[in-house]
């Protein structure tokens, strides 16, 4: 019989999840992936009905995927349709980003067009601030402002980052997808530095590794249709490659 986890006290609620304790486990927390989109720092809003499923369910192969090729993940099970279990873990102050390809923000900032491939990856840190629009930071400010108390976890970071990355592209390739760039955060789980948050639509550029098609939260931000079926469609073809690899059931 499959154990039952009660929700505790909401913790935070962030753009686009919840996160509860769970009772009498002190540990563990769930994530509520809401049917919430938000865009440019929360100044533009919408959602669509079932948006908190697929997100979760394309996130929840992603840990899957990872946990599988030895990444420490905070993501330990699925609970009902928009819900994860997943241990209780002390988030550094840092989005991590990872781009593959120029776009969005950094391709605007720099003056460049959209698509263009990078040599070698590019690691990008933002300082986790909502009321400062999570701003860019340099690694020297992160040293020497001190936002990690313990200077060991920022190389950690960087070679976790790159090494997830490599394992995300040939992920979503074997589907048909694109990466072109991606958020990640991390936390402490005692001594352990694991990848927690969550990787979805909401924080990744995918596109049709063919066409270019772009599947992802762009659709949203620019106002163009599709968004919906793009999300879907992310998850259909994840789930037609991978799906019976972690033996996971979902109704697409």
């Amino acid at each position: 019989m499959k154990k039952e986890f009660q929700k505790g006290d909401l913790l935070y609620e962030g753009k686009g999840k919840k996160v509860y304790q769970v009772l009498s486990e002190p540990d563990k927390v769930i994530l509520f992936f809401k049917d919430d989109l938000t865009a440019y720092q929360g100044r533009k809003k919408g959602s669509f009905d079932g948006k908190g499923a697929v997100c979760r369910n394309i996130s929840s192969l992603i840990f899957r995927y990872l946990k599988k090729e030895g990444i420490p993940v905070h993501w330990i099970e699925d609970l009902g349709p928009k819900e994860s279990l997943c241990l209780k873990t002390n988030i550094l102050p840092l989005e991590v980003v990872i781009r593959n390809k120029l776009a969005g923000s950094t391709a605007k900032r720099l003056g460049f067009e959209e698509g263009i491939p990078i040599r070698e990856a590019l690691l990008e840190f933002y300082y986790k601030k909502d009321e400062l629009d999570d701003p860019f930071i340099s690694e020297e400010q992160i040293k020497k402002l001190n936002l990690i108390k313990d200077s060991s976890l920022l190389p950690q970071v960087r070679k976790k980052a790159f090494l997830i990355n490599e394992k995300l592209k040939s992920f979503f390739l074997e589907s048909g997808l694109e990466l072109i760039d991606f958020k990640m955060e991390f936390g402490l789980f005692k001594q352990d530095l694991l990848l927690a948050d969550d990787i979805s639509p909401d924080s990744c550029r995918i596109w049709d590794s063919q066409t270019g098609y772009r599947l992802d939260k762009d659709r949203f931000r620019r106002g163009w249709d599709g968004l919906e079926t793009a999300y879907k469609t992310i998850e259909t073809k994840l789930y037609e490659r991978w799906g019976k690899v972690f033996k996971q059931k979902i109704n697409l």
